[in-house]
């Protein structure tokens, strides 16, 4: 699963067998939010339907900045609340992604 939306949580954890939570420090998340808004300014990211160009505004810098305060302790506690069979993955910087994602480069198919 991806994103923030808090509404659907329980239902997403609920059915999840395994969780990746990437507990980026603020600082990198808004560096790279600013960073985006730069490298695609009045274009849509690959990642994102091409009539969403990129956009910042106050709010959404304040989200961020405070998101370690409002939202991850929410976040860390349903995530304390899983079950035995559900995998917990929590990974804190870029380093332990690219690391992560290592281990499973050689299940990838070449075409």
């Amino acid at each position: 699963m991806d994103g923030n939306y808090g509404g659907t949580l329980d239902i997403r954890l609920s059915v999840a067998d395994t969780v990746i939570f990437l507990d980026f420090s603020r600082i990198l998340c808004l560096s790279r939010v600013i960073k985006r808004r730069f490298m695609y300014a009045r274009q849509s990211r690959p990642d994102m339907a091409s009539d969403c160009p990129e956009r910042l505004n106050w709010e959404f810098l304040k989200y961020i900045w405070s998101y370690p305060i409002t939202r991850r302790p929410i976040i860390l506690e349903k995530l304390n609340q899983l079950t035995q069979n559900q995998q917990v993955i929590i990974l804190h910087e870029p380093k332990e992604v690219r690391e992560f994602l290592q281990k499973f480069s050689h299940y990838s198919n070449p075409i």
